[in-house]
């Protein structure tokens, strides 16, 4: 080999290295996705620590219901810094009203990506905490059998919804698309009502666009058995895709929100026309919201703000329930069991408490009702005994 070559190679050699060092050094930064995830299931229940049943005016049974949105910002380092103290402040503030008896009845959490945000559900002490999808947990592109497949990776039967044509194609990889997931989905439930069934789904592999894609987004599910109620109450949590923050066209953003919108509806099938409340990326009107499952279900309700702290039942298609709240959680009755919000507060806003989030916390309290001569439908928990 000539000099020339040797320089030439001496140079490729540099460069090989170089990148080498480069990626080690990435790799490095880039968030552990399995460290912040927290899961917790009970055996039995408390029956004091449950909302009290009382009884209405007309005999109807009730128990009121204490319900916490709260997108926490928790996004990890290089994404987001300094966000320990104000996550440690959220914990607090949740884990004394609970100390209190003050509820809430039911956390939800949204970008609850790193171990500090997850504690959140942890220090609040409640009987079961329920995560969103795993960061190895992945919606099969067909419909392969159900069930656990071994490592950390589940696969479900419902099929990814096709993306439009050229969808795909269009995955560009230095905007977050086409280059795996690094965290899992950041969503969280947590009660101490007894339930039975919890699951999880993520959105389809080219269900996504942006930056969103680096999350592994989905929805967790969960049906909740009320001791003394005739049928039982379901509570949905899901993060669809973002608009401007995902750094692509508002377009590609809004048919990867229909996307994920129609899976959302596919994973909801099994919830039929029973109890609900939904929480989801509900702080603005956006393509998913207009076509899909809410929108289109005329018994679907938004817990809208009324006068004071009041809180009114709004259409989906209601512009001021839109505006008036960062975040909205939705509900929907059945037969069986009425669902009725009778409070709305935003806190933590700038006015009511400091802003300790890019999102406001939303305290919805609602009020479940049934028939005092309805059959109880079985708990399939037992009490717990000291």
């Amino acid at each position: 080999m000539d000099r020339p070559d040797r320089r030439i190679g001496r140079r490729l050699a540099i460069i090989a290295i170089a990148l080498l060092g480069l990626a080690v050094v990435v790799w490095s930064v880039l968030p552990n996705g399995k460290l912040a995830r927290i899961e917790q299931r009970a055996d039995c229940y408390d029956p004091a620590a449950l909302p009290k049943v009382e009884t209405l005016t007309d005999g109807r049974k009730t128990m009121r219901l204490r319900v916490l949105l709260w997108n926490v910002e928790g996004l990890p380092w290089p994404i987001r810094s300094g966000r320990g103290p104000k996550l440690a402040a959220i914990a607090d503030w949740i884990a004394k009203r609970r100390k209190a008896d003050l509820g809430p009845d039911i956390l939800i959490l949204h970008k609850a990506f790193t171990p500090e945000a997850s504690q959140i559900a942890k220090n609040g002490r409640f009987a079961a905490i329920v995560p969103g999808p795993a960061l190895g947990q992945h919606r099969a592109p067909t419909t392969p059998a159900a069930g656990f497949t071994g490592g950390d990776r589940w696969w479900r039967t419902l099929p990814a919804t096709p993306p439009p044509a050229g969808f795909a194609d269009g995955a560009r990889w230095w905007k977050g698309e086409g280059i795996g997931k690094w965290l899992d989905g950041g969503l969280y439930i947590a009660t101490d009502l007894p339930l039975n069934y919890a699951e999880s789904e993520a959105f389809g592999p080219d269900s996504c666009a942006g930056f969103d894609c680096l999350s592994n987004k989905g929805a967790a599910l969960i049906r909740i058995n009320i001791p003394g109620a005739p049928a039982p109450l379901f509570a949905f949590n899901t993060h669809r895709n973002s608009r401007e923050p995902s750094g692509v066209s508002i377009a590609r953003a809004e048919q990867a929100h229909v996307l994920q919108t129609r899976e959302n509806d596919a994973f909801l099938a099994e919830v039929g026309d029973q109890a609900l409340i939904a929480a989801g990326d509900f702080n603005n009107y956006r393509a998913g919201d207009r076509v899909g499952r809410f929108a289109t279900d005329p018994a679907f309700r938004l817990a809208a703000k009324g006068v004071g702290f009041a809180a009114r039942a709004a259409p989906m298609a209601d512009n001021r329930a839109w505006t008036d709240a960062y975040d909205l959680l939705g509900f929907r009755s059945s037969s069986a069991m009425r669902v009725e919000p009778l409070a709305v507060a935003t806190l933590f806003d700038g006015k009511n408490g400091p802003v300790l989030s890019d999102h406001p916390a939303q305290y919805v309290v609602f009020r479940l009702s049934w028939r005092a001569d309805a059959p109880a439908a079985p708990v399939f928990m037992p009490t717990c005994t000291l």
